[in-house]
């Protein structure tokens, strides 16, 4: 199967700046080529803002319509769609494109989230005002109607169809809205004492039991552990390791098609000895890997 990495270099609306950095800086230090050399076939495009002012939310959001309409194209091609974001908010945009692919399909697609931080924050309870802190409230249709409405083929994701992996900084107003979720969640510690295969047996056993069959995996890289490899800014003691990261892509791959993959958040400034580089070319491998055995029919 063809991978088509899309990349999106944006952050609050600012191209190539702080973990709008991530996408470009990937490319430019070969991992790209790295995953052609492995014997992928690879094809790559770029999404750019229409508008030469940039404003955070505003901005943001014409970024998504633009990659949801990519990762349509990309879906019904034939080919999988790895996103490389700044932000998490990319999510929104390409499950929209994975759904407006598949017009038909009215089963949900379930979404495989692993982040140190929820993103489950609205306008009415985020205290810093950080759009990205509402990606995942969004996508699950908590806050910003209009604007989600405004994405091709998006719908919210049900609640019960999302696995929240590796999170551990949130905000009260987040502990509270994820309390009365559906949400499912899995502990960092868990996932490091356990294993990925053990940790998420029973989140995943339950989402098949809703019918679930194909998966959006997203990938916040500042979900691992800083000392293994910092991501960000934001990255935060008690995270998962690259080798557990790698092994929950190959459990979730065995049990889900994965239709879509985003790695998001990496800012190169945190990554001063490359390791984190390293990281996520390894990662990619592995979603590419796993993403050819399936053979999507549209």
């Amino acid at each position: 199967m063809t991978i088509h990495t899309i990349l999106l270099p944006y952050d609050s609306g600012h191209r190539d700046a702080r973990m709008g950095r991530g996408p470009l800086h990937l490319r430019e230090r070969g991992a790209i080529d790295r995953l052609r050399a492995a014997g992928h076939d690879v094809i790559e495009s770029l999404v750019e803002a229409p508008d030469a002012f940039p404003t955070e939310i505003g901005t943001s959001f014409a970024l998504y319509r633009v990659l949801a309409e990519d990762v349509r194209a990309t879906v019904t091609g034939g080919a999988f769609p790895l996103t490389l974001a700044g932000n998490c908010g990319s999510a929104l945009g390409t499950v929209s494109g994975v759904r407006a692919a598949t017009p038909n399909d009215r089963s949900d697609v379930g979404v495989i989230w692993l982040d140190a931080h929820a993103d489950f924050n609205t306008p009415e309870t985020t205290a810093t005002g950080f759009l990205d802190g509402t990606a995942l409230a969004a996508l699950a249709g908590h806050c910003w109607h209009t604007l989600t409405a405004s994405i091709p083929g998006f719908r919210p994701v049900s609640d019960a169809h999302v696995v929240l992996v590796g999170a551990r900084d949130l905000d009260a107003g987040e502990e509270t809205a994820l309390a009365r979720s559906q949400i499912a969640r899995v502990e960092a510690a868990r996932m490091q004492s356990d294993g990925a295969q053990a940790a998420l047996d029973d989140a995943l056993t339950t989402l098949a039991r809703r019918h679930i069959s194909r998966v959006y995996l997203h990938i916040d890289l500042d979900v691992h552990e800083p000392t293994d490899a910092q991501a960000n800014q934001y990255a935060v003691p008690g995270g998962l390791s690259p080798s557990t990261v790698r092994d929950l892509v190959s459990v979730v791959a065995d049990r889900f098609e994965i239709s879509a993959a985003a790695l998001t958040a990496y800012d190169p400034a945190y990554d001063a000895d490359g390791r984190m580089l390293n990281v996520a070319m390894e990662l990619m491998g592995r979603v590419a890997s796993v993403s050819s055995r399936v053979k999507r029919e549209i």
